[in-house]
């Protein structure tokens, strides 16, 4: 499905929720004969009431419809939000069940569970959109960023060098595919027939010379006989926009791989006292508190070995602790003084157990 046509539905979505929503809320409040099943409330009102719920109902289908197949050709394991996605999106589809069922077998169920349910499917719609559509407006917005550069004259004349290089068949009009409209068309075929099978995450993970792109994009557009199956010249087209932004992957490559030397250098470090063999116990405090305190209340629980100490600061280094070398010592070197306050000459004579800042079963 087009991206912004699944915008526009999604806020749409939203759209009647709320209306139905709001409209069940002041519509309750009229008079309702039970005998009857009437409301004393304005028909027009019960009408648009009405007209919201089917329409609310229609695009519910239509979304489902669209999501499902392409979750179930996923070649890898979904991520945390699209996990998320799709429980909220089933999540509705059983409320939205139930109240069909109540209101039209169970009428005396309907003032007590209605407006219960009618506010979940308010809430899960709105869960649903949000984890949706402010993703979308960011993904078109760096990835125009980085089309600006992907369009870069330089950058156009080496992908007409490197084209006849990758294996296309012959007859192929190289020249078109190297064209700023021909890279557009690759680029819209990454981001609405690719996707279904695979996070682009994982598509974009590394770049690749020319030959290995083409061969990446016949191998899953053969595997793609259900659901938008690529076409002949679309491969094409993808393989050459994939080849256009292969630099920007190199450099993000490098950035990362930066990064983990960083983080590796880091967790080397840890325990490392300085030459002298000892910290200034406030500073060391004092850089504990700045660094710690940012994730986590900081209370004193049972002691731990000293090795376990480092492991643990390791263990935060790993996951998102921006600290210099000597940072990282002196905060091994502030928990290593013990519960007497009493320092530790050096790393490797720390006492045998410490007092930690949390406990290892938080992670």
């Amino acid at each position: 499905m087009n991206t912004w046509l699944n915008v526009v539905f999604g806020l749409s979505f939203l759209g009647l929720a709320l209306v139905n929503t709001l409209l069940m809320y002041y519509l309750w409040g009229f008079p309702y004969d039970k005998a009857t099943h009437r409301s004393a409330a304005p028909r027009r009102l019960v009408l648009t009431h009405r007209a919201t719920g089917y329409a609310y109902l229609a695009i519910y289908i239509y979304l489902m419809g669209e999501m499902l197949p392409r979750l179930w050709h996923y070649q890898i394991e979904l991520p945390p939000r699209s996990v998320i996605h799709l429980v909220l999106g089933l999540t509705i589809g059983i409320v939205l069940l139930i109240k069909i069922v109540i209101v039209r077998y169970f009428k005396h169920m309907e003032s007590t569970l209605i407006p219960m349910l009618g506010t979940a499917l308010l809430i899960c719609t709105t869960l649903l959109v949000g984890l949706s559509v402010p993703f979308v407006f960011k993904e078109q917005y760096m990835n125009q960023q980085a089309f600006g550069s992907v369009m870069a004259p330089e950058n156009l004349v080496r992908i007409k060098a490197l084209l006849p290089r990758a294996g296309f068949p012959d007859g192929t009009d190289l020249d078109e595919l190297a064209s700023i409209e021909g890279l557009q068309a690759g680029r819209r075929v990454l981001l609405s027939k690719c996707v279904q099978c695979h996070d682009l995450r994982t598509v974009l993970a590394r770049p690749k010379t020319p030959e290995a792109w083409l061969q990446t994009v016949n191998r899953m557009a053969d595997r793609a006989v259900i659901g938008r199956p690529i076409g002949r010249e679309e491969r094409w087209r993808v393989a050459a926009y994939l080849v256009a932004i292969s630099p920007e992957l190199q450099q993000a490559l490098v950035v990362r791989r930066e990064q983990d030397m960083e983080v590796q250098a880091a967790i080397e470090s840890v325990g490392r006292l300085p030459a002298g063999g000892s910290f200034d116990p406030d500073t060391a405090r004092g850089t504990f508190e700045a660094k710690c305190a940012q994730c986590h209340v900081l209370p004193t629980v049972p002691t731990a070995p000293a090795e376990e100490i480092k492991e643990l600061v390791a263990r935060m280094t790993r996951n998102g602790l921006v600290a210099t070398p000597e940072e990282l010592a002196q905060i091994v070197f502030h928990l290593s003084r013990g519960a007497s306050g009493e320092a530790a000459p050096a790393a490797a004579t720390a006492p045998a157990s410490v007092p930690l800042p949390y406990t290892k079963g938080e992670y």
